[in-house]
């Protein structure tokens, strides 16, 4: 048996394990998760002082404490509400919610009415941020004003029915800004499908999975929450995803349709599309996945995201700059072009690019099919949807990478 088998093996274990544990047993890890004299993943403050904003950022698993989180992945009930939510990460939540208050607190009495605080975090790091950030506005504990949108990257979806909390809460589904790499496993571990055999193997071990409206309806666990953001990559840093175009890019699914209730069914319909491809198991099959070097570690870790990203603002400027140059063309050539030159010429080529798109609107999907782009045309037929969008979401400012924390323009 090779290393990386046995170490399937045993990861397996320790999920069934886990899964299987007597409710003492799983009580004694929710209580050290959400203690409040430590912490299953560091987190940082930093704030900038000319918008009075705070930022918290949460880091990813890194610890033991972080694993048993993610490991106790039992739906049980969120803050009293009728949601249901991720229990390890929720117990960790709620230790560092009570870390984080004092905080909160001085921000909001140094800076009054000004205050603002915004949350994000990598991993299992995001996931924790989203549900600090609802847990504040649930509680009361800060003006819903104060709550900037969340922003992850790479996070597990923890939540069935967060969509619908979100609506409850009266916020916008831009609240919640999921960030994931276009090949990424993290985000697709409790989204893929779940064979009917590992349904029925979790509602057999553990009744809390038996009442799971989204195992039992969608065949997964939690579903993702807010808006989803695809981010793709150069070519050279990892293949480009085959529903994608290649290249570097980020991307959103959104839908013009006016009816709530059928755009938000194709918008899901997408993501189930995005998030079964590749599945998860067959990301794991690949031997070449595993280690320091393998795909899951490229395609997860925090600095391929921070990479990724640089590199896609980097594409967008120059797109935005040579767009530009074209436009001058065309205003001034026919004015200094000697007599008889056709300055028609010169630009007939129209330009795609970012500034484009703020005077167009959003880049219609369906355009893009007609270019001939084959793999448009194949997520197209499987969203089986004529109204699907996709845009470019533009970051700024770049100043902001360091923190690894991000202002996300969507434009409409």
């Amino acid at each position: 048996m090779n290393q990386d088998v046995a170490s399937l093996m045993a990861t397996t274990d320790s999920v069934t394990a886990v899964v299987a544990a007597k409710e003492e047993v799983k009580q004694a890890v929710a209580d050290d998760l959400n203690s409040t004299l430590s912490s299953p993943c560091e987190w940082f403050i930093c704030d900038d002082d000319q918008s009075a904003t705070r930022f918290f950022v949460i880091q990813g698993s890194e610890s033991l404490a972080s694993w048993q989180a993610n490991l106790l992945f039992e739906p049980i009930q969120f803050e009293g509400l009728d949601v249901l939510v991720h229990r390890g990460i929720y117990e960790a939540a709620k230790g560092i919610y009570e870390q984080m208050l004092p905080e909160i607190h001085a921000h909001l009495k140094s800076h009054g009415d000004r205050a603002t605080l915004r949350f994000t975090g990598h991993s299992l790091g995001g996931s924790l941020s989203v549900l600090v950030n609802l847990m504040l506005l649930i509680r009361g504990e800060v003006p819903r004003s104060s709550l900037l949108p969340v922003i992850t990257f790479g996070a597990p979806s923890i939540m069935c029915g967060g969509d619908r909390l979100l609506r409850n809460l009266r916020l916008p589904r831009n609240h919640i800004q999921s960030i994931t790499m276009h090949r990424d496993i993290v985000p697709r571990a409790f989204s893929c499908n779940y064979p009917n055999h590992v349904a029925e193997f979790l509602k057999a071990i553990n009744e809390n999975f038996r009442n799971l409206p989204c195992l039992n309806k969608q065949k997964l666990l939690y579903t993702p929450m807010g808006e989803f953001i695809i981010l793709q990559p150069d070519n050279k840093f990892s293949p480009s995803h085959e529903l994608l175009p290649s290249g570097s890019g980020l991307y959103i699914l959104s839908c013009s349709e006016s009816d709530i209730s059928e755009a938000q069914k194709q918008i899901q319909a997408a993501q189930i599309v995005f998030l079964n491809s590749p599945h998860p198991l067959e990301i794991l099959s690949d031997r070449s996945a595993y280690g320091s070097q393998g795909t899951i570690q490229r395609d997860h870790d925090m600095s391929s995201y921070l990479k990724s990203v640089r590199s896609f603002i980097r594409h967008e400027l120059v797109r935005t700059r040579r767009a530009r140059r074209e436009r001058r063309k065309k205003i001034w050539w026919p004015l200094v072009a000697p007599r008889g030159v056709n300055a028609g010429l010169i630009v007939t080529r129209s330009v795609s690019s970012g500034s484009n798109m703020i005077g167009q609107g959003q880049l219609n999907f369906s355009g893009i099919v007609r270019t001939g782009a084959d793999s448009l045309k194949r997520f197209s037929r499987l969203v089986a949807s004529q109204h699907m969008h996709l845009l470019v979401v533009l970051l700024f400012p770049a100043r902001m990478l360091v923190l690894g924390t991000f202002s996300l323009i969507s434009i409409h």
